[in-house]
Parts: structure tokens; C-alpha cells; sequence
């Protein structure tokens, strides 16, 4: 394999990881506020 297409797959690969961490941290974000959600407080 070539050096160039051995750095394109570790950059797609580093980028691919990343993206997926942050959507498990925007996930279970979302679920910590979910918990906290308060429908009976509301003030209209």
C-alpha cells in the first residue's frame, strides 16, 4: 500500500472515531436532560 493512501485511511480513521465519540457524549447528554425535564413546573 502506498504511503499517501496509508495516511488518508488514518486520517478518515481518526476523524470516524472522533465523530463517534462526540455523538456519544451528545447522546448521553441528551439522556441526563431528559431526567431532568420538569413538565409540572412550566410557567405559560
Amino acid at each position: 500500500m502506498d504511503p499517501v493512501a496509508k495516511v488518508i485511511l488514518w486520517v478518515y480513521g481518526t476523524a470516524a472515531v472522533i465523530v463517534l465519540l462526540i455523538l456519544i457524549y451528545l447522546i448521553l447528554k441528551r439522556i441526563e436532560k431528559k431526567k431532568n425535564e420538569d413538565f409540572e413546573g412550566r410557567t405559560n
